[in-house]
């Protein structure tokens, strides 16, 4: 398992001071589509691909906003892709959008894997799937199933939403778990699960999430793919970027090492 740094975590730098931020931390790096648009207002994509170089960092996505429902935005997709070739990305991110409230469940599923494998035929690089409590893929078993059932689509498991959905750990059992190629490292305040929200993520191990758990249970089902301490919290905007990225890295690390 390797720790990659993502530049979604720190708003109010550049781009560029993120990932000099990140680089001590790790060599591998997600990408955040708004911080590399705001990059690009006054630099080339050459100077970004010299930043990586001189870094030595190796971009593995772009985290975007583009969401798939019942239909998707081609052109913002297909811009997304061709940054994606010019940074030589090997994954492309999906995320799905909230239900639309005049379908059920199965039908906004249906839906969204028809519109998957449209994507197929348009995103030449692997999908990943993001499990995303408050969309139509709202559980892992949905992204799961819906990985199983395509070629060349794999996952994208964050934890927090994770354990927002109430799922059991009986979820990872007998599954093929080398499908989730990221894991997003988070926790979450003591709260019941139905007053949670996004603000209320912590620093890995600060919170209730049973996140060795949850690492067994992956680990033994074959995940042995990239982890992602990612984390939106006010109170953590308000530290010094140094002093996060130090307590970030460091307890995540921590919990790598009791897996």
């Amino acid at each position: 398992m390797e720790l990659v740094w993502s530049t979604s975590n720190i708003w109010n730098l550049s781009l560029e001071e993120v990932l000099l931020l990140g680089r001590d931390f790790s060599r591998y790096v997600i990408l955040d589509m708004g911080k590399i648009k705001d990059f690009l207002k006054e630099k080339s994509i050459d100077n970004l691909k010299n930043l990586f170089h001189e870094y030595d960092l190796k971009p593995l996505m772009i985290i975007h906003d583009e969401r798939v429902g019942e239909k998707f935005d081609e052109e913002k997709i297909k811009e997304i892709l061709v940054l994606s070739h010019r940074l030589n990305i090997p994954y492309f991110f999906i995320n799905s959008n909230i239900k639309p409230e005049n379908l059920s469940f199965i039908v906004a599923m249906e839906v969204f894997k028809r519109n998957l494998e449209r994507l197929k035929e348009i995103v030449d690089i692997p999908l990943v799937i993001k499990n995303n409590f408050y969309g139509i893929i709202n559980t892992f078993g949905k992204a799961y199933k819906l990985a199983r059932s395509l070629d060349n689509v794999f996952l994208y498991f964050d934890i927090f939403h994770y354990y927002l959905s109430g799922e059991e750990l009986d979820v990872f059992r007998d599954k093929d778990l080398s499908l989730i190629k990221f894991v997003v490292l988070k926790d979450a305040e003591n709260v019941p699960r139905y007053y949670l929200r996004e603000h209320q993520q912590l620093f890995p191990g600060d919170g209730v999430i049973p996140i060795i758990q949850i690492f067994s249970y992956l680990r033994e089902g074959g995940f042995d793919g990239y982890v992602v301490p990612e984390i939106r919290r006010p109170e953590y905007d308000k530290m010094q970027p140094n002093d996060f990225v130090n307590i970030l890295f460091e307890k995540s690390q921590n919990i790598l090492s009791n897996i």
